[in-house]
């Protein structure tokens, strides 16, 4: 996975809290800027695993709190599965 952009990002916060935002940062908090709750947080989950065929580890979910840590999580992940993929 080369990359995501912003746009990317901002669809699938959108999907998760069921609504278009008008103006959307990278460095926002999902939970206090987008008043994103828990329904809002397993739908971002599930739009993630949908788009981008990675699973968020529970334990890891603390750590999305905002787009630029989403993107993060996101390509990390990404690259991980890739490289099992290789050497598999």
């Amino acid at each position: 996975m080369a990359d995501i952009n912003t746009g990317e990002i901002k669809e699938i916060v959108e999907i998760a809290l069921d609504r278009e935002l008008d103006e959307f940062s990278m460095d926002a908090n999902f939970y206090e800027d987008y008043a994103m709750d828990s329904l809002g947080a397993v739908a971002l989950v599930v739009e993630v695993q949908k788009r981008y065929d990675v699973r968020i580890p529970d334990e890891r979910m603390p750590e999305v709190r905002t787009g630029a840590q989403l993107k993060a999580i996101v390509l990390e992940l990404a690259e991980a599965n890739e490289e099992r993929n290789v050497t598999a």
